[in-house]
């Protein structure tokens, strides 16, 4: 077939739906837009058209309410909640040309069904010569394959937490976010970006939510019992810290909400006679009640370290209904920096413990932290000096960091490859314990690209019921993976 005999028809040219045909002309354009080693420029035609060709094999990108030539070959009760469905066979007025169809009844599901179409189905689209399979060459095949894959998110929540320096290029992290299918991002600062509201804007319109990350009481020596001692026995003062500090910096820029982290960060449940678990809980009941008073719309995630209130949980049951916990260091991985799992025995003990968490508040919102990811070096720590530009950073810059991190992902991957089934185990068990309302959380660094350990979490949070075997196929053999 004529490998550029392809355009793109779309009924709206904006939102996700806009980004979804920017994807697909990008990605089809990698394969069609130039012949190497010849410089001649090629363009992918993109038309915004309801009407079938017959000359040409088209990709049909759209709403399924607005868009009335998808729903020539899509039926509604096709399109899972929240999800996508992706559609290629013959054309059936010309059966030399191909279809591929996307569509969704939301904006962020038709870019995910895009993701679909150009990570998943071209790597399987390929023929095999001899024993290779020539995926650069898809377009000069005789025919595409046929295909059709429905799919549609298990977790009400795929967020990533990072702190804000170690992102060097703000706009395709967000854009990796996307390709991800990740929808909330937790940033943490010491200062507040100057380019804050540039960073929430871009990440709208990738449907993703920004939730800005600042201090409750918490430090990097949260273990110092003096500086426990000290704001333990102040609280009112702590209180007042904290209602100023939104006031001044972050009540006046964009954003989807807040999320903090107090003096929970240790491994002693009491600290000068109090304990921890009881006077974290009325101080962050009293500080979020105060500020929910004057903003009732404002969205709050207590970042809680599990280490210190493990053995004290009756006390977290009274955490504000309106306050999602979003729990960190709750045992063994997948919620430990180690990516790996020393025994049956300390896994189930994870497991149960978790259950314990999930039913610790009924209904109330909760989230759940995974790491095994690149973090920062604890050892070599920088706090941010003042405010400051985020994510443009110079591309040696960049460079640099990726050198520097890939030996360390490395070790990550081959231990995902290892351990990754009992994220995956987890991940199934609070589906069956939440029924996917919960934020599945991923924290770490994704800059620099994405690394196989997190497009397998992130693939865990959009859908953990695929054998992971196949799940560790699907993941390893997209394009943007990268290997260390």
């Amino acid at each position: 077939m004529d490998k550029r005999n392809w355009k793109v028809l779309f009924s709206d040219y904006s939102g996700m739906e806009k980004k979804a045909v920017e994807l697909v002309s990008t990605e089809m354009g990698r394969f069609l837009n130039r012949d190497k080693g010849i410089y001649r420029i090629h363009v992918f035609a993109c038309e915004q058209s309801i009407t079938l060709p017959t000359d040409c094999n088209a990709v049909i990108i759209g709403l399924y309410d607005t868009n009335e030539l998808v729903r020539k070959f899509i039926k509604k009760d096709e399109i899972p909640e929240n999800g996508f469905v992706v559609k290629v066979m013959d054309n059936p007025e010309n059966e030399a040309m191909k279809l591929s169809v996307i569509t969704s009844d939301t904006q962020a599901g038709v870019f995910y069904g895009a993701t679909d179409f150009v990570d998943d189905y071209f790597p399987d689209a390929a023929e095999f010569h001899g024993g290779l399979k020539m995926v650069e060459n898809i377009f000069e095949q005789e025919k595409l394959p046929d295909y059709y894959h429905a799919s549609a998110p298990k977790f009400r929540t795929r967020s990533i937490f990072s702190w804000g320096h170690p992102l060097n290029d703000y706009r395709k992290y967000i854009e990796n976010m996307a390709r991800l299918k990740m929808n909330q991002l937790i940033l943490w600062n010491d200062h507040v970006p100057l380019n804050a509201n540039d960073i929430v804007d871009y990440a709208h319109e990738y449907g993703i939510e920004v939730i800005w990350g600042y201090s409750w009481g918490w430090r990097k020596s949260c273990a110092d019992e003096d500086y426990l001692k000290e704001i333990m026995s102040d609280i009112p003062a702590l209180k007042q810290r904290v209602l100023d500090e939104y006031e001044e910096k972050y009540s006046h820029i964009k954003g989807d909400g807040i999320y903090f982290q107090s003096f929970t960060e240790l491994r002693k449940h009491e600290v000068g006679g109090k304990v921890v678990a009881e006077t974290v809980t009325d101080f962050v009941n009293e500080t979020a009640d105060a500020l929910l008073k004057k903003y009732p719309d404002l969205k709050i995630q207590f970042g809680l370290h599990a280490t210190s209130v493990r053995d004290k949980m009756n006390y977290l049951a009274k955490v504000d209904g309106r306050i999602e916990i979003l729990w960190e260091d709750c045992g063994c991985f997948p919620y430990q920096y180690f990516s790996f799992v020393d025994s049956e025995e300390e896994f189930i003990e994870t497991q149960n413990f978790t259950e314990e968490m999930i039913n610790l508040r009924e209904v109330n919102p909760i989230g759940l932290v995974y790491k095994g990811q690149m973090t920062m070096d604890w050892r070599m720590f920088e706090n941010q000096r003042g405010r400051y530009v985020l994510g443009r950073e110079h591309e040696e810059i960049i460079q640099n960091d990726i050198e520097i991190m890939r030996p360390i992902w490395k070790i990550f991957q081959a231990d995902w490859v290892r351990y990754g089934k009992y994220a995956h185990r987890m991940s199934n068990f609070i589906l069956e314990k939440t029924g996917g309302n919960v934020n599945m959380n991923l924290a770490g660094t994704l800059s620099g690209g994405i690394w196989m350990p997190f497009a397998v979490t992130a693939q865990l949070f959009w859908d953990c019921t695929e054998d992971f075997d196949k799940l560790l196929h699907r993941v390893m053999k997209r394009r943007y993976v990268k290997m260390a």
